[in-house]
């Protein structure tokens, strides 16, 4: 997440300046991670210089304690992790292997100790940190069989799920819905597949947000049935520091997934694990549990606005401070062995270009993690049937590259889709395709997603996206640029109509037409579309305008089913969504 200043123009990251309780802190439409399970330390690479902690600390081995959490009372203990620090000494940074390590082993060491039955279950709070609120069960059975759950709060309905189990017999997993800063009461019950079932209930006072954000949002929800199950994913609020917060349906926090010195602009939720950026230079993969057991550091690579997953490589937006230029790198990050290659340097696609921009004089849009000439702002990144799609903001341009998958290689650019005027002289206007009718043009574009349609014929896909609709390109001289934007676009930061905006690409004819434009509020930066379920058109929608605070669950045609709205001190830079079915809830 991201967090800028009020007035000066609209910034499309939220600044940097992590809030001091994040030093105590206690999902396209895909989530990742690596299988590094709770039952193995898992794969930690490098020592995370950016996770906000001094590298002393991060060299010096956590000693952690599970001791009894004393705010809790019913039918079960329940326990929690914490660090055995000297006076003054600080809690250690959570993403380091040696901190990692010493999480697991100490919940490892609780679990040897045996004698955890379904009537005498071992419970423990967010056992590495990683999730705030979220609750480790395990206990033996000579069954299998599934754990339920229902949590209630005041002034709320309950929250009821089952817990996915992770175990063949007996039960492991992490149950995901205790607000935080609330009285909790949880009922559990375990389901044999032989024998009885067992039920308990606890009433558990949870810690409060560690960022001290609100555990709840304001919820206008117009049709709750046609609703998607699963927790929306608050990314880059700005104001409370950089964590993600889980929201459900009725806008109650239900986790809070910790960062550190850099928003999860990003979760990828699949293959039973969760890949983001948990700092400015660190990419983790968060397993069931919210084991971070692969942490992998990008060195002089700094993160930036989206990531996405392929196999077991993740590429990463990302840019190299001392080059003077920001945000036109793609770093591939291989998760199994640790490996970190720089795979795209976008001046060396469009050299021609980047020789007619300059650095930012101080108007207009600013990034507080851009440093230098933030020439093209890459705010997308998308790897389908080995075409990379990518979105700048700065020169309100969708392209596609091909052979941009490994380094050392050469990409090329297949097609461009934008203000082609701007690229005049470049050497690049034969690249664009071409409208073939007058529609809303997209301006300022983020989360431009290719989506493929069994219906459409070979050669023809959708390119989704949260228009902007917001004309402004403050690295060119302004002769340059004013006249060569959408007819439809805003030239002010706060007044206009942005778009869930659809075109209908055809690379038989190199052209593209307008399938659906619905305005949604305005938002100059930041913001996003994204599909559910299987991401395709017929889905239910989130749409998020950052600068106007609000996002929305919207049916297939972009009709509102509820919307909510969240406190920012400048705006919010995306909204996912995910069932985290099979991760956190068995599959309905």
């Amino acid at each position: 997440m991201h967090r800028p200043a009020p007035h000066s123009p609209a910034r499309d990251t939220p600044s940097q300046d992590a809030d001091a309780r994040l030093a105590h802190r206690a999902p396209t439409r895909r989530s990742v991670l690596l299988g590094a399970g709770a039952g193995a330390a898992g794969l930690a690479l490098a020592g995370c210089q950016d996770s906000g902690g001094s590298s002393d600390a991060a060299a010096k081995t956590p000693q952690v304690t599970i001791s009894e959490f004393e705010n809790a009372r019913g039918d079960w203990t329940i326990w929690q992790a914490s660090y055995d620090l000297d006076d003054g000494e600080s809690n250690p940074e959570l993403y380091t292997e040696a901190t990692q390590t010493a999480r697991h082993e100490a919940l490892e060491a609780k679990k040897a100790e045996g004698g955890w039955t379904s009537q005498n279950p071992l419970l423990v709070l967010d056992p590495y940190g990683t999730t705030r609120t979220g609750l480790y069960v395990h206990f033996a059975d000579d069954s299998a069989g599934e754990l339920s759950f229902v949590d209630a709060v005041a002034d709320a309905e309950d929250f009821a799920k089952t817990a996915a189990n992770h175990a063949e017999t007996g039960f492991e997993g992490l149950v995901v819905g205790l607000v935080p800063g609330a009285t909790n009461t949880l009922a559990l019950t375990w389901r044999p597949k032989s024998g009885q079932a067992v039920r308990g209930s606890l009433s558990i006072r949870t810690p409060t947000t560690a960022s001290g954000y609100s555990s709840t949002i304001s919820a206008d929800v117009k049709d709750a049935g046609a609703l998607t199950e699963g927790l929306f994913a608050m990314s880059g609020i700005s104001g409370p520091g950089n964590n993600s917060f889980l929201m459900d349906n009725a806008g109650i926090m239900r986790a809070e997934l910790a960062s550190t010195t850099s928003a999860q602009h990003h979760l990828v939720v699949e293959d039973g694990r969760i890949v983001t950026t948990t700092g400015s230079a660190q990419v983790s993969v968060l397993d069931h549990l919210g084991h971070a057991g692969t942490i992998i550091d990008l060195g002089k690579q700094s993160v930036h606005h989206d990531l996405d997953v392929v196999g077991d490589a993740a590429f990463v937006l990302t840019s190299v401070t001392s080059s003077g230029r920001s945000e036109d790198r793609v770093t591939r990050v291989d998760l199994s062995t640790g490996e970190v290659e720089e795979v795209v340097d976008l001046q060396k696609v469009f050299p021609e270009y980047e020789k007619l921009a300059h650095a930012r004089t101080g108007d207009g849009l600013g990034d507080p993690v851009a440093t230098g000439e933030d020439w093209i702002h890459i705010n997308t990144l998308q790897i389908i049937d080995d075409v990379m799609y990518l979105s700048s903001r700065e020169t309100s341009t969708a392209f596609a590259l091909e052979n941009a998958l490994e380094a050392g290689s050469t990409p090329s650019v297949r097609w461009m889709l934008g203000a082609e005027g701007l690229w005049e002289g470049t050497g690049y206007e034969g690249k664009f395709l071409e409208p073939s009718r007058s529609m809303i043009g997209n301006a300022g574009q983020h989360s431009v997603h290719r989506v493929d349609d069994d219906s459409l014929p070979d050669g023809q896909f959708y390119l989704e996206m949260f228009n902007n609709n917001y004309w402004y390109v403050g690295t060119r001289n302004e002769v340059d640029w004013k006249d060569e934007g959408p007819d439809n676009a805003s030239t002010d930061e706060l007044e206009g109509a942005s778009h869930m905006l659809r075109y209908l690409v055809d690379e038989n004819t190199w052209s593209y037409t307008e399938d659906l434009a619905v305005e949604v509020p305005y938002s100059s930066v930041v913001s996003n579309v994204f599909r559910l379920g299987s991401g395709g058109i017929d889905e239910n929608a989130v749409v998020n305008s950052g600068k106007s605070g609000v996002f929305s669950e919207r049916d297939a045609e972009g009709a509102v089913l509820a919307s909510y709205r969240y406190d920012t001190s400048n705006l919010g830079y995306r909204v996912y969504k995910d069932t985290f079915e099979g991760f956190w809830y068995a599959a309905s």
